[in-house]
């Protein structure tokens, strides 16, 4: 189904809200947020992965403490939030951004809260519609996005101590790799938490979370130059029109 029929059909159901936020002070990418992206802010991507969904209606907000940020938030269709700043230091968690958020706009207003980190690029509106999906017929209290470890599997890591390498996890994990158990890596592409137990339990991170599983290419996150231009990389991967 298209994010048109998902809207009529589902939002007048279940009242959604998504959180986008962008703190102006990024270190290793200065303006990390709205830095050009093969010719748009990253944050516009986001946004409009979030509009494309078709879940939220209007309800799509840029948390920033950057006025530049929020101007950037506004030509693209998002409403914006200026953040108090003790929400914005270096050591500000996100849960507190969070429930600002709702404090400002209601918590009683909504059963659902989307978290969509701006430094996801690649993560699409369908994307975004399908964890939804999955996050209701899981009746979930939170869940995030992961990705699948490809080449990099965890259980092969090695440390130096002494300048020796061991491996990190142990001898016990060398066997067969299809005898290992699955592994999963966060990311924050996508987090969806539901709002009542969210006021309870204060955390993303809480008692019972449930997976949705990105391709990939879907799941870069950029922190640094590298991974900005590896990004730019895969995008064709994942918007370009299938052949």
């Amino acid at each position: 189904i298209g994010p048109d029929d998902y809207h009529k059909n589902t939002y007048r159901m279940s009242r959604n809200i998504c959180l986008i936020p962008a703190r102006g002070g990024s270190k290793r990418v200065p303006k990390k947020n709205i830095v050009d992206f093969l010719g748009k802010p990253l944050i516009a991507y986001t946004i409009e992965a979030a509009k494309n969904s078709g879940v939220f209606g209007e309800d799509i907000y840029v948390s920033s403490d950057s006025d530049e940020i929020l101007e950037v938030a506004t030509r693209f269709g998002a409403k914006t939030l200026k953040r108090p700043d003790e929400h914005a230091t270096d050591t500000a968690g996100l849960d507190g951004v969070t429930l600002h958020l709702l404090e400002s706009v209601g918590a009683d207003n909504f059963d659902s809260l989307c978290m969509l980190m701006p430094n996801c690029p690649l993560r699409t509106g369908d994307d975004i519609r399908n964890s939804y999906k999955e996050f209701t017929d899981k009746n979930a209290k939170s869940m995030m996005s992961v990705l699948e470890y490809q080449w990099l599997y965890p259980f092969w890591a090695l440390t130096e101590r002494n300048n020796t390498l061991e491996f990190f996890f142990g001898k016990e994990y060398l066997t067969d790799s299809k005898n290992l158990p699955t592994v999963y890596c966060p990311s924050g592409a996508i987090r969806w938490v539901n709002v009542p137990n969210y006021l309870v339990e204060k955390a993303y991170y809480g008692k019972e979370i449930t997976k949705f599983v990105l391709p990939f290419e879907h799941g870069v996150d950029i922190d640094t130059f590298d991974d900005l231009e590896m990004a730019k990389k895969m995008y064709p991967l994942v918007y370009s029109p299938k052949q």
